[in-house]
């Protein structure tokens, strides 16, 4: 998680004000263990291109935090974002 986590975060430098807001808020929730409301955060950003949330919702699906485990999921959002450069995926 930490690696998922700063990874992210050197991203967000990249990333608009309003995006890196909502992944923050996500971020946040998802360190404060509310899992369901990072995944409310980062599932519209993560269909809509954010490779920080694609990753986020990879870990998520990986574990089974606030979401039913599932690995193909999981390697649906980490796939999305390696295609994005995201190397951490």
């Amino acid at each position: 998680m930490r690696t998922l986590l700063t990874a992210l975060t050197a991203l967000m430098l990249f990333a608009t004000p309003v995006v890196a807001e909502d992944w923050m808020a996500g971020a946040a929730a998802y360190c404060a263990g509310d899992h369901q409301k990072a995944f409310r955060l980062w599932k519209p950003l993560a269909e809509q291109g954010d490779a920080m949330a694609q990753m986020g919702l990879g870990e998520m699906y990986a574990e089974g935090r606030g979401v039913p485990k599932d690995n193909a999921k999981a390697a649906h959002w980490y796939r999305k974002a390696a295609e994005q450069g995201l190397a951490e995926a």
